[in-house]
């Protein structure tokens, strides 16, 4: 839930057939098993997995201080001797030069799942909420008879 991902299910062009079924096979996975899973790709009741995964993922705008990071480390263990190394300034360098675009590129992003959520229809965004019904999309298109 504190991610969104955007999953082109539309036109086929520039997506191979299997990247397709891909795509629609991990969004069937999604609506029957729910979002949590294990290592396995199983229904799990615990998030534990999930959150393991998603702890290891960075926003681009992160890099940046995770560089600095990174060299102010090296250099409170280098005792007084060279510490810098030149993939240090390449890639401080790099960071430095991609954070504006990263930046637009998250704000661009943010705002694009907010309005997306208000397009969602009731049926989904109830399914969104904590304590919403836990009841599948697909057999309710069974009970109304939409499955034909």
């Amino acid at each position: 839930p504190d991610n969104a991902l955007l999953v082109s299910l539309g036109l086929p062009m520039g997506k191979t057939l299997q990247m397709q079924k891909g795509f629609w096979e991990w969004l069937r996975a999604y609506m029957d098993n729910g979002p949590w899973f294990d290592e396995n790709g199983q229904r799990s009741e615990s998030d534990v997995f999930v959150r393991e995964m998603l702890s290891a993922h960075m926003k681009p705008t992160d890099f940046l201080p995770w560089r600095k990071q990174v060299i102010a480390e090296k250099k409170s263990a280098s005792e007084g001797r060279n510490y810098l190394e030149w993939t240090d300034l390449v890639l401080y360098l790099g960071h430095l030069l991609f954070y504006p675009m990263n930046w637009l590129q998250e704000f661009t992003y943010n705002i694009a799942k907010r309005r997306s959520r208000n397009r969602w229809p009731q049926i989904v965004t109830e399914r969104l909420q904590p304590d919403g019904p836990m009841t599948r999309l697909l057999d309710l298109e069974r009970e109304r008879g939409l499955d034909v």
